[in-house]
């Protein structure tokens, strides 16, 4: 599905019923928004990874503007601010009224802004595997150098600090860093999950060369007053659990939720255990 918003058309998929029978009336279900990483990815990041939470509400998942199967616009227009700002119209134009809002690596990002831009609009927040500010590159790169291989270290950059050439440098340059994003390899997993996203190099080069070098929220963190929950990992190497801590630190009475044998994504790594604490989050229940 697409809709048409700030200029630009942007895809959305629904998962989970918006209302549900309950003996004799129909109960209305919270909607999470979840907002993919990247830049350059899109929603297929989460699948089938968030479908248990549509045991519980209704999920959207939406591809950023020039990402996924969203319409391509110039890359200069896809600010964080802006990406925050398409949220917000998908959610007037679908007719919600106060979201749970997930944001996964840079989709984190986005929700950190979205948040300081639009709290009323917002019930919960969850902050899975992000960062605060510009400053976890430099955070990255110091784990790095304790676990990269000589080839990894000396390929990261390309990525991030925008210098891609072509879509085959780009593969080239996954098939070297991506083991880097798991604790535990998983061969049929990886190949999976690494293929299902449509590419989008342009605005990826460009978000890494010229918008995130801005990026820092962290002044404006400790006004947020939304229940949120903060998900880390100790073998993150790309937003170290440092970043977790410090949005934490920052984010009056978060939650911080530490999973210990994922890397990036401890939505694929523990599968399990990471969805039994969002439920307990997101329907207020205490986790076994």
């Amino acid at each position: 599905m697409f809709a048409s918003l700030n200029g630009t058309r942007i895809y959305f998929d629904v998962e989970g019923s918006g209302y549900v029978p309950q003996g004799d009336r129909m109960v209305k279900r919270p909607v999470l928004f979840a907002v993919h990483g990247g830049p350059g990815s899109d929603h297929s990041d989460f699948k089938p990874w968030l479908t248990p939470l549509a045991e519980h509400m209704q999920i959207v998942y939406l591809d950023q503007r020039c990402n996924g199967q969203s319409d391509r616009v110039d890359p200069a227009t896809c600010t964080l601010e802006q990406l925050a700002d398409d949220i917000e119209a998908l959610r007037r134009y679908l007719g919600l009224e106060r979201i749970y809002l997930l944001g996964h690596s840079f989709g984190g990002m986005v929700a950190q802004v979205y948040a300081t831009r639009y709290p009323d609009s917002l019930a919960k927040l969850l902050l899975i595997n992000t960062a605060p500010s510009k400053e976890f590159y430099p955070a990255a790169l110091d784990y790095a150098s304790r676990v990269a291989t000589p080839e990894q270290l000396k390929t990261i950059p390309e990525l991030f600090e925008g210098n891609i050439r072509d879509d085959e440098h780009l593969i080239q340059w996954w098939e070297v860093c991506y083991p880097l994003y798991f604790h535990v390899l998983d061969e049929e997993v990886m190949r999976e999950t690494g293929n299902r996203p449509i590419g989008s190099l342009e605005v990826a080069n460009y978000t890494f060369k010229h918008l995130i070098p801005k990026y820092d929220v962290r002044d404006k963190l400790p006004a947020l007053q939304v229940p949120t929950l903060i998900v880390g990992a100790r073998y993150d190497w790309i937003t170290p659990l440092s970043q977790s801590e410090e949005m934490h630190r920052l984010i009056p009475g978060s939650e911080l939720a530490i999973f210990e044998q994922s890397g990036h994504m401890p939505f694929i790594e523990e599968h399990a255990a990471f969805i039994e604490r969002l439920t307990a989050f997101l329907t207020d229940k205490e986790a076994a």
